[in-house]
C-alpha cells in the first residue's frame, strides 16, 4: 500500500496547477473531512473515491470545470490500478480547464483597446483591482491598492512561468482573492472580495485572448 503522506503530497502537487500550493492542502482537508476520512488511514480505493468525490465537488466550486483535472486523473489512475479498481469514466458537460470556450480576442497592440479591458475588469462584479500587462505596456486600475500590487502580480506571472506553463493561478490573500491569467503576450492579474463567485470570474477570463 502506498504511503499515506505519499498520496496527500501527490494530491496536493496535482492540485497545485491550478490553484496555489496552500489553498490545495486546504481544500483536501476539507475533502477528506467531509468524506468523513480524517485522521483514519486510507487505502488507494478510499482516496479515489475522496477525488472523485468530495475533492471533485469542492474543485468545482472554485474552478469553471465538469472533470477531473488531467493530473489528477492520471492519479486516480494509478491508485485504481493498485486497488484493482478501474476509474469511473466522466463525461464533461461544461466547458474544462484544458478545452476553454470561444476566446474574446483583444487587441494588445492597441492602447484603447488594453484600456477599455482593464476598465471592463474592474466594473466585474466583486473586483477591487485589474492588472493588465504585455509586451505592449501596462494598464491597471488599482482601487484603493498602491503601484506595489502590480509589481506583486509580475513577480506571480514571472514565477509561475518560471515553473511552467500554466492556464490560471489562484489564491487567497488576505480577506481577498488574487487571480492570474496567462496571454499570449502578457498577463490579467485581479484582486477579487472573498465572497466573489471565483468559479464565474475564471470562466469569464478565460474567454480573453490576445490577437497579436
Amino acid at each position: 500500500m502506498e504511503p499515506i503522506l505519499e498520496t496527500e503530497r501527490k494530491i496536493v502537487d496535482a492540485l497545485s496547477q491550478v490553484i496555489s500550493p496552500v489553498a490545495a492542502e486546504r481544500l483536501l482537508r476539507r475533502a477528506v473531512n467531509v468524506a468523513g476520512k480524517e485522521g483514519q488511514p486510507l487505502d488507494p480505493r478510499s482516496w479515489v473515491e475522496v477525488i472523485e468525490g468530495p475533492l471533485q465537488k469542492e474543485l468545482t466550486g472554485i474552478l469553471p470545470i465538469s472533470g477531473l483535472i488531467p493530473s489528477l486523473k492520471l492519479l486516480v489512475r494509478e491508485l485504481s490500478a493498485l486497488s484493482e479498481r478501474p476509474a469511473a469514466p466522466r463525461s464533461p458537460t461544461l466547458p474544462t480547464l484544458d478545452i476553454p470556450p470561444d476566446f474574446d480576442l483583444v487587441a494588445l497592440s492597441d492602447p484603447d483597446s488594453r484600456r477599455a479591458l482593464v476598465t471592463e475588469l474592474a466594473k466585474w462584479e466583486g473586483v477591487l483591482a485589474a492588472v493588465l500587462e504585455s509586451s505592449y505596456g501596462r494598464e491597471s486600475r488599482l482601487g484603493s491598492y498602491s503601484e506595489s500590487l502590480s509589481t506583486i502580480l509580475k513577480m506571480g506571472h514571472w514565477l509561475l512561468e518560471r515553473r511552467g506553463q500554466y492556464k490560471v493561478f489562484y489564491t487567497v490573500l488576505g480577506s481577498a482573492q488574487l487571480v492570474i491569467r496567462p496571454l499570449k503576450n502578457g498577463w490579467i492579474g485581479l484582486v477579487t472580495r472573498s465572497e466573489t463567485n471565483l468559479g464565474q470570474l475564471l470562466y469569464r477570463l478565460k474567454r480573453i485572448e490576445s490577437a497579436d
